[in-house]
C-alpha cells in the first residue's frame, strides 16, 4: 500500500531511508489535494482542519497540511480509517491535539472521534450528545455538551479518561455550554441560549476540578449568549458573546481576578466579536455586522492584552481583507507567529485556507472541505 507520511522522509537512496527514525508518523493513501507553501513550520509540522459540513449531511471531514512536503491533503479521515461506517459522521464541532492524540468532536453524531495524532488512525470513540468543546487537564479530557446529563433543561459538561476514554464524571452548568478554559485547577463553562424558548444565558460556569461539582457562576449582565473563551498570557480571561440578536449586541469582554482572587468581569470592549486567536502577544479578532437587508460586513482588529487591561491597535492585522468572503476560524501557529484564517464562501461548497506571515501578508492559500471550522497545530513529538 503506497504511503504518504506526515512528516515525510523521502526514501530516495538506501542511505537517505536509513536515515528516517521509526517515530516518523505516516498517513496512509491519502490523495494530495496540491503543493502550497505556507513557509517554514518551526517545531510544528503539520496543520488540521477540521470541516464541520452541513448539519444533517454526513459530511464533516479532516484535512491535513504538511509542512515538510509543503502538501495539503484533503479527506485523510476516510483514506485512512476505510473500515469506519458513514466515516468521520455529521457536524464537526472542535478538535484538539493533546499528548500525542488528535480529539475530533462530532456534534451531530453525538460523539468524540480519538486519533492517533501523528497517523491520523482511529483509537476510539466516546459517545456523548450534542458535543460542543474541549478542554483538557493532565489524562482528563472535558466535553461541553448541550444535553443536561441529569435530564434538566441547561447542558453539562463530561469528563472521560484519555488512556481508556471511559467516561468519569459529569456535571450539569448553564444553558448550551460552547467554549471552556482550565485555570487554577478549575474549569470555566461559556453559557450560550436556548432558541426553542428564546432563553439567553449571560454566565461562566465555574466547575471545580478535583470534585467535579459546579461551584459557582460568575454573572456578566447584559452579556449574554456567550462563545469563545480564552486565557492570556497575563491571567486575563477573554470571552465572547453573540447578543440576543435584539437589545444586547455581540460583546467582547475581559474578566480578571477580584480582591477575593475569583474571575469577574473587568471591562468590555468597544466591539462585538465572531471569532479571536491568541498568539505574538496580540489578540487577534473580527467582528461580524449586518446592515438592514442583512448583508454582512466584517473588520479586522488586534488588541494588545496587558497585566490590567489593553492596548487597542485599531488596524487590520491582515492585508487583504476585502478579498475573503466569509471568515470563519482564526488560529495563529504557535512556532513562527503565522495567521491562520478560513473563509467558508457560501457555507455550501468548499471553503479555503488562508497563510498569513506576522506582518498580514498572504504566503498562500489552498481549497479545503466545506465549511473549515476548526484548526489543530501538530507539534515534532
Amino acid at each position: 500500500m503506497f504511503k504518504k507520511a506526515i512528516y515525510l522522509c523521502l526514501a530516495l537512496t538506501p542511505v537517505m531511508f536509513s536515515s528516517c527514525s521509526e517515530e516518523d508518523p505516516e498517513i496512509p493513501d491519502v490523495i494530495p489535494t496540491g503543493g502550497v507553501d505556507f513557509g517554514p513550520g518551526g517545531d510544528v509540522i503539520g496543520i488540521y482542519v477540521l470541516n464541520e459540513g452541513n448539519m444533517g449531511s454526513n459530511k464533516c471531514t479532516l484535512d491535513y497540511y504538511d509542512y515538510t512536503t509543503q502538501t495539503y491533503y484533503q479527506n485523510i479521515y476516510a483514506q485512512n480509517n476505510p473500515d469506519v461506517v458513514m466515516e468521520l459522521g455529521d457536524s464537526g464541532n472542535d478538535i484538539a491535539v493533546h499528548d500525542g492524540r488528535l480529539y475530533i468532536v462530532v456534534g451531530g453524531s453525538h460523539k468524540v472521534e480519538v486519533l492517533d495524532a501523528y497517523t491520523a488512525k482511529r483509537i476510539g470513540q466516546v459517545d456523548i450528545s450534542s458535543p460542543r468543546s474541549l478542554a483538557f487537564r493532565g489524562d482528563s479530557v472535558m466535553v461541553s455538551s448541550f444535553v443536561d446529563v441529569n435530564g434538566g433543561s441547561n447542558g453539562s459538561v463530561v469528563w472521560f479518561d484519555a488512556n481508556t476514554l471511559e467516561v468519569k464524571g459529569q456535571c450539569t452548568v448553564g444553558i448550551a455550554p460552547e467554549e471552556m478554559v482550565v485555570a487554577d485547577g478549575k474549569l470555566y463553562v461559556a453559557n450560550s441560549a436556548d432558541f426553542n424558548t428564546y432563553t439567553f444565558d449571560n454566565t461562566i460556569s465555574v466547575v471545580d476540578l478535583n470534585s467535579f461539582a459546579l461551584e459557582s457562576s460568575i454573572d456578566l449582565g447584559s452579556i449574554v449568549n456567550l462563545h469563545h473563551l480564552r486565557l492570556d498570557n497575563y491571567g486575563n480571561m477573554w470571552v465572547t458573546a453573540r447578543g440576543n440578536y435584539a437589545d444586547k449586541p455581540s460583546a467582547l469582554a475581559r474578566l480578571a481576578k477580584n480582591e477575593a482572587g475569583e474571575y469577574a468581569l473587568a471591562e468590555t470592549t468597544p466591539y462585538g466579536c465572531a471569532n479571536l486567536a491568541l498568539g505574538n502577544g496580540l489578540l487577534y479578532f473580527y467582528e461580524q455586522n449586518y446592515d438592514a437587508s442583512y448583508n454582512a460586513t466584517y473588520n479586522f482588529d488586534a488588541l494588545r492584552p496587558t497585566a490590567t487591561g489593553y492596548d487597542d491597535m485599531h488596524a487590520d492585522f491582515i492585508n487583504d481583507v476585502d478579498d475573503i468572503a466569509t471568515p470563519y476560524a482564526l488560529a495563529v501557529q504557535p512556532s513562527n507567529g503565522d495567521i491562520f484564517v478560513t473563509d467558508v464562501k457560501d457555507y455550501t461548497s468548499s471553503g479555503e485556507l488562508r497563510c498569513y506571515t506576522p506582518a498580514g501578508t498572504l504566503r498562500a492559500k489552498v481549497t479545503t472541505g466545506d465549511i473549515p471550522g476548526h484548526i489543530a497545530f501538530l507539534v515534532r513529538r
